[in-house]
């Protein structure tokens, strides 16, 4: 049985001992599109343009709104959610799936729950239900699936998982965002197979960039099993070791890992892409479209991954200048 956990009510004042053990967490209501807007630039600066990009402001509020909810419900190191200090990310994560699970009851109001009046959650809610987003739950559901797999899961078996992975989290995150556009599956059936593709894409790049970090706080290896079989590559607890003492055999080896993982997020890249003509005779393409626009960002990635030779701890890929943004930016605006 899952059990809640409760954030006791702030005092105003000095806080007692058992308080000091809680994150603090405003309830007053700011602006919380404000909120999402600015956590998904902080948080997620390459996924913030496309979201400016929607052809609608009911689908740029949500974009932000449920991107919002995939970096909150993603971090592993801080959290808004409302649990103990000393929490766990499985704690993080069981208390995003009832705020969830409150956010679809009818009967509750967000704004008024003690546990759950979050931003965040209060947006999501308010779209819901006053813009009549006709969002499926089980999008949600299925990305803290994703979450809390990840989070239990040291090193994947195969790139078939890593795969799946990508899907669960950011296949899913693409899907919320074509029915904030209404553009239902029935009759944009290529549209829906592209965000899927994209999705991967995007997913299996961000893993890609976010691994050294990653690797170093946590000891997850990016890299599946299969594929350090395959070309020897270090476990773990050495690999980082090993790097950083230069050596050569296990730089060649990552690299040549990384490449296999990098061709894969491309290929389904191009399978998205492939889709375009398929996707301009549907009747929502107009809305579509546009939310296929993170693959841009996720391609700039993989080319400057290329170029660095797959060498993952290369500073350049982490430290992206002005000039490549404001490329990357400009092919936003052009494909929009």
């Amino acid at each position: 049985m899952v059990r809640r956990m409760i954030l006791p009510s702030l005092k105003k004042g000095v806080r007692s001992p058992l308080e000091r053990q809680y994150r603090v967490f405003s309830t007053k209501k700011p602006d919380d599109l404000s909120y999402a807007r600015t956590h998904v630039r902080d948080h997620d600066p390459a996924g913030y343009l496309p979201g400016q990009l929607l052809p609608t402001p009911i689908m740029q509020k949500s974009y932000y709104a449920v991107r919002s909810f995939w970096v909150e419900t993603g971090l592993r190191f801080g959290s808004t959610a409302k649990v103990s200090l000393n929490a766990t990310p499985e704690d993080h994560l069981i208390w995003w799936q009832q705020g969830v699970d409150t956010l679809f009851d009818s009967d509750t109001n967000i704004e008024e729950s003690k546990d759950f009046n979050h931003p965040t959650l209060r947006l999501l809610q308010s779209i819901l239900r006053h813009d009549k987003v006709p969002w499926e739950k089980s999008c949600f559901d299925t990305i803290i699936d994703g979450r809390r797999r990840d989070v239990s899961v040291k090193q994947y078996n195969t790139l078939d998982d890593l795969i799946h992975h990508a899907e669960q989290s950011c296949g899913h995150l693409n899907r919320l965002v074509l029915q904030s556009g209404l553009v239902d599956e029935t009759n944009n059936p290529q549209a829906y197979e592209a965000a899927r593709l994209v999705g991967i894409c995007h997913g299996i790049t961000n893993a890609l960039r976010t691994s050294i970090p990653i690797i170093s706080t946590t000891g997850k290896l990016i890299v599946p099993a299969e594929l350090t079989q395959k070309y020897g590559v270090k476990s773990p607890r050495y690999l980082l070791s090993a790097l950083g003492q230069g050596d050569e055999t296990c730089v060649r080896a990552l690299q040549s890992a990384v490449q296999d993982i990098a061709d894969a997020a491309r290929s389904h890249l191009e399978q998205a892409r492939a889709l375009r003509s398929s996707i301009l005779s549907e009747p929502g393409h107009t809305r579509s479209l546009p939310v296929l626009l993170p693959g841009l960002a996720s391609e700039m990635f993989l080319n400057r991954l290329k170029d660095k030779k797959y060498e993952l701890t290369n500073r350049e890929l982490r430290n992206v200048g002005w000039v490549e943004h404001g490329l990357c930016a400009a092919r936003m605006y052009l494909a929009f």
